[in-house]
């Protein structure tokens, strides 16, 4: 059994690589004040206009460009909503993923012949990006820059943050347009390089995850990573209790990361 979840690991770490970026993109968004619970159809909308450039183009680059452009559409739906009408954040998160995980559903199945076979990327490529680079850069643009403070300000007390005189606004529009990007190349990994083309509501819920896994984490990038380690552990766990074959139900074993995921929820960390 050892050896078994010893050797499911890297597979683990690897297939958790959407999660952390949307996971990494969800705590910029949260840190400036805001709850995007509309990062699932974010992330369904990214992988599918990934799958659509990349199909048309057969470039991955433009691929991942096409995933971040779908998830700035849908970011820029949030914020028109979320910040310049100030709309309800929850309630305008649950439409936008009932929008999302309806309007792909339809356009998959007008166009299904388009959203398959798409050129694949290699699972590694990503990997330092997602797991080293980007956590480094978060770290030092939150913690360690002037843009950092300002934006965690906006989060902590936006009222104090506006008699400054500086635009609330403005700095949750740039933590909406990061979480974007993030969650775009989140949505394109998904479908480019751990799926072979698009397929309906193939998030299945990473985007609540990575919603749970910023509160676990306290808002923290290191707290981030960790949360996520879990959830990859958990998945790999799942893994190797299949290949083991110790009868337990397969529905039960596909539920183990959610379950882990959950009761994380409910440990305090200092």
């Amino acid at each position: 059994m050892f050896d078994l979840l010893a050797n499911s690991i890297p597979l683990a770490i690897v297939a958790s690589i959407p999660l952390l970026l949307a996971v990494e993109g969800e705590l910029v968004v949260q840190r400036s004040g805001m709850i995007n619970l509309g990062i699932e159809g974010m992330m369904l909308t990214a992988a599918l206009t990934a799958v659509l450039v990349a199909q048309t183009t057969h470039s991955i680059v433009l691929g991942f460009a096409g995933g971040v452009a779908g998830a700035l559409a849908i970011a820029a739906l949030f914020g028109v909503l979320a910040i310049a009408l100030r709309a309800d954040q929850i309630v305008t998160g649950t439409a936008i993923n009932l929008l999302a995980l309806g309007g792909t559903s339809f356009i998959y199945r007008e166009i299904q012949s388009l959203v398959q076979q798409v050129p694949q990327l290699r699972t590694d490529a990503v990997l330092p990006l997602a797991w080293i680079v980007i956590p480094l850069v978060l770290g030092a643009m939150l913690w360690n820059s002037s843009f950092g403070l300002r934006l965690r300000a906006c989060g902590e007390n936006a009222e104090a943050f506006a008699a400054t005189g500086r635009s609330v606004a403005r700095y949750r529009w740039t933590a909406l347009s990061i979480e974007a990007l993030l969650v775009g190349m989140s949505g394109a990994y998904l479908a480019l390089a751990l799926s072979s083309g698009f397929a309906e509501n193939m998030t299945a819920g990473r985007g609540f995850i990575a919603l749970s896994i910023v509160i676990f984490g306290r808002w923290t990038v290191k707290g981030a990573l960790l949360g996520t380690a879990i959830f990859g552990l958990a998945a790999a766990m799942q893994y190797a209790l299949q290949a083991a074959n110790r009868g337990i139900p397969f529905h039960l074993l596909l539920a183990l990361p959610y379950v882990v995921t959950l009761a994380s929820l409910g440990v305090r960390r200092r």
